[in-house]
């Protein structure tokens, strides 16, 4: 019996070997499958991307100016400010850090148009030359409109994150000294307690033991 004991254990601890051992082919395919799907992305996003957008802002715009500049508000503003919002939340000690990195993503993508609108300028290929063209034809106002809107939105969130930070400070600078104005009451009292402590002793003692007359 000893030695199937020492037979089975020992075979469980090679399967557990072998299960603890790192698995380099599926970790080296999992990479190769990364790297292939990022440069896919980057393919699109470079080539495929610009033009599309430049596309789909002409066609909103339909080349009127006041469209161009009321869209390009819009998108600058929104696209920039829910984003701040979203990844605002992110500072919160209750979240973590699986979660933090979420909302920084989701945020990433809400900012998806005005980072569309960057990558036609910040761009310098022949695709992006052609939706600079396109916007310039079609939607002449709203790159320029569009980071307007971006601008005001940072300052607006810039001017909400530092009120927040004020109000923050203001609450503890309150609650700090109403804990501390309750406990010096607490002290009175408690003085206050401990004189009445004292002298009733003495008034008891002088009632029930009076002075005998001579």
């Amino acid at each position: 019996m000893p030695d199937f004991e020492n037979t089975d254990q020992s075979s469980t601890d090679e399967s557990r070997r072998s299960d603890s051992k790192p698995r380099w082919g599926l970790r080296i395919g999992l990479g190769a499958a990364a790297l292939i799907l990022l440069a896919i992305l980057y393919l699109v996003v470079r080539l495929f991307l610009p033009v599309w957008w430049a596309t789909n802002i002409g066609n909103q715009t339909q080349g009127s100016v006041t469209s161009g500049i009321i869209l390009g508000l819009i998108y600058g503003f929104v696209f920039t400010f829910v984003p701040l919002l979203v990844a605002w939340q992110a500072r919160f000690k209750k979240v973590s850090w699986p979660w933090k990195a979420v909302i920084v993503m989701v945020a990433v993508l809400l900012a998806t148009p005005n980072l569309l609108t960057l990558s036609i300028y910040a761009n310098s290929s022949g695709a992006a030359a052609k939706a600079r063209s396109m916007m310039d034809v079609s939607a002449t106002w709203f790159p320029s409109w569009s980071v307007g809107g971006a601008a005001a939105a940072l300052v607006l969130f810039l001017g909400m994150a530092a009120f927040w930070h004020l109000w923050r400070a203001r609450g503890k600078k309150m609650k700090a000294l109403k804990t501390e104005m309750k406990g010096q009451s607490e002290l009175k009292e408690a003085a206050g307690q401990m004189r009445d402590d004292r002298s009733t002793p003495n008034t008891e003692s002088g009632r029930h033991n009076p002075q005998t007359p001579a």
